[in-house]
């Protein structure tokens, strides 16, 4: 068993290894580092936790590093904000609800979740499962910039992700190596303009979507 051995202000850092966590503490922003031989805690999720965090606009030193034991680095979340409005029609004002279920990454709207509050909260609990396992990386920082140019598969055709949309969990797919998307035999009852536009905008947790392609 390693022993307790912390950072001082005499210490020699070695050399950080970095962990690709886009991790928040207190709304500013931290970068994870491993840190050899200086464990802190023992125990836990981590057993022994040599994870220190510092903010990405300081230098790691005795004064900014801190003892990381967050159990969920990205702080994934599930919102409800309804709220009454009123809506004018044919000159009749009547008054309705609105509002609903959202998902979080670290206290900001990833993407809305359809349905009421029972089935969009339990909805979302199963989406934020996938979405710790997804093959874009969202835990990682800067994963959105990161996706744009990876090639995936569309339908089992050729495809590159041009661009991500945030609050919407959602991708912009161009054809790859062949001139438009077309529609495959078991495809074939869609409306005949899907592919008007020469791209398409997928959910990123859409099944006609295949994540690794060489």
């Amino acid at each position: 068993m390693a022993d307790i051995r912390l950072i001082t202000k005499d210490t020699v850092l070695p050399p950080l290894r970095h962990m690709d966590w886009d991790v928040v503490i207190n709304g500013v922003p931290h970068y994870v580092v491993m840190i050899d031989e200086y464990v802190h805690t023992i125990g836990g999720r981590y057993g022994e936790n040599n994870l220190w965090a510092y903010p990405r606009d300081k230098a790691p030193t005795y004064e900014t590093l801190i003892e990381f034991n967050c159990d969920n680095p990205v702080a994934w979340g599930i919102s409800y904000e309804p709220k009454n409005y009123t809506k004018t029609k044919w000159d009749e004002t009547s008054a309705r609800s609105g509002g609903g279920v959202a998902i979080t990454r670290n206290g900001e709207i990833f993407c809305h979740v359809t349905g009421g509050l029972n089935y969009g909260i339990d909805k979302a609990r199963a989406m934020i499962v996938e979405f710790g396992e997804h093959p874009l990386e969202l835990n990682a920082i800067n994963f959105d910039k990161k996706a744009i140019g990876r090639k995936v598969w569309w339908r089992s055709e050729p495809a590159i992700i041009t661009n991500y949309i945030s609050k919407q969990a959602c991708v912009i797919l161009e054809p790859d190596g062949i001139d438009r998307f077309t529609v495959p035999a078991e495809f074939a009852q869609e409306e005949p303009d899907y592919y008007e536009d020469g791209n398409v905008k997928a959910d990123i947790l859409d099944r006609n979507i295949w994540w690794f392609r060489d």
